[in-house]
């Protein structure tokens, strides 16, 4: 079963008199369960497309299907329910409150979802445990090693028990060593728990190691 399919999906920006087109026709499917990497350089489109994928951005043109729904016919509230429900995000910077510890910074999804406080606990020291940080649960961003906030970051992604997981760069600030300690945690999640996961990056090695790798070159999309 398609969870995304985008049909000629097109995104222009309008910047004073000047149109900046970033996206030019393109045709995404990407099936449940799929471990899929969008790669490219800098400007090519990469991360616009991911911003539409997660319901961030809006097209221009074209259609977007998610889980069967047409995303066109759904209002803002309906759009935010799904990012909320369905989706996980994890970002190159973490985007961790540096005030909240682990346990908390995973929580916070859940707060917004109305779960019942013990639940939500239980819930994120589960998360935490699957990603090997049950033993800093209560250190602070700060106190953290680059590593080890990405690793809360994708134990908050994961809280929410989403459909989809959106990663941008998720190890383009992070050493080689531990890039492939947090690439192996998403091989993990995808094979163990069949999440769905799109992750942009520009590092061919974790390009490799997905099941599936397509590029973006200005503004299209090309199957490798």
């Amino acid at each position: 079963m398609a969870l995304i399919e985008l049909r000629g999906i097109t995104k222009t920006y309008h910047i004073g008199d000047m149109s900046v087109e970033v996206l030019r026709g393109v045709d995404l499917t990407v099936e449940s369960g799929e471990l899929l990497a969008i790669m490219g350089e800098s400007g090519g489109g990469k991360s616009t497309l991911m911003n539409i994928i997660g319901f961030l951005d809006s097209p221009s043109g074209g259609g977007y299907q998610f889980e069967g729904q047409d995303a066109g016919h759904l209002d803002d509230n309906e759009l935010a329910h799904i990012r909320n429900q369905k989706i996980g995000f994890i970002f190159q910077q973490f985007n961790l409150l540096p005030r909240l510890n682990a346990l908390e910074n995973v929580m916070l999804p859940l707060v917004y979802r109305g779960v019942p406080p013990r639940q939500r606990e239980k819930v994120a020291k589960q998360m935490l445990k699957q990603v090997g940080m049950a033993d800093r649960m209560a250190h602070r961003p700060p106190e953290l090693s680059g590593g080890q906030q990405q690793r809360v970051a994708i134990a908050r992604a994961l809280s929410g028990s989403p459909s989809l997981i959106l990663a941008d760069e998720p190890t383009g600030a992070l050493d080689s060593k531990v890039s492939q300690e947090i690439l192996d945690i998403f091989l993990e999640l995808n094979r163990e728990n069949k999440i769905t996961t799109v992750m942009v990056t520009h590092d061919p090695k974790v390009g490799k190691q997905c099941r599936r790798t397509v590029r973006m070159a200005d503004g299209h999309l090309l199957e490798v």
